[in-house]
């Protein structure tokens, strides 16, 4: 679980390097987006993991995990206004 965090973060830095050579190179196009699908894959390995390891921690304590799990991905976060106020 302490992990995910830095897997998020290698994951993020995998894909501005890939970005960054299909920019440069078109034709590296094709590998870099398989690499890209590779490397989402990955990362969500490394979720499903952590979600693993908090089921098992809260089927064996019968409560959930006192602080919340760091993340270094937070670009799925909405990023909403609040309505009305």
């Amino acid at each position: 679980m302490q992990a995910d965090a830095e897997i998020d973060i290698e994951y993020k830095t995998a894909t501005r390097a890939l970005v960054t050579y299909m920019m440069e190179d078109p034709r590296s196009i094709t590998a870099c987006t398989h690499l890209l699908f590779m490397a989402k894959n990955i990362e969500r390995i490394g979720d499903h993991a952590t979600n693993i390891a908090e089921n098992v921690w809260y089927a064996v304590n019968g409560e959930p995990l006192q602080a919340p799990r760091k993340k270094g991905d937070v670009t799925a976060d909405p990023v909403m206004p609040k309505l009305g106020g």
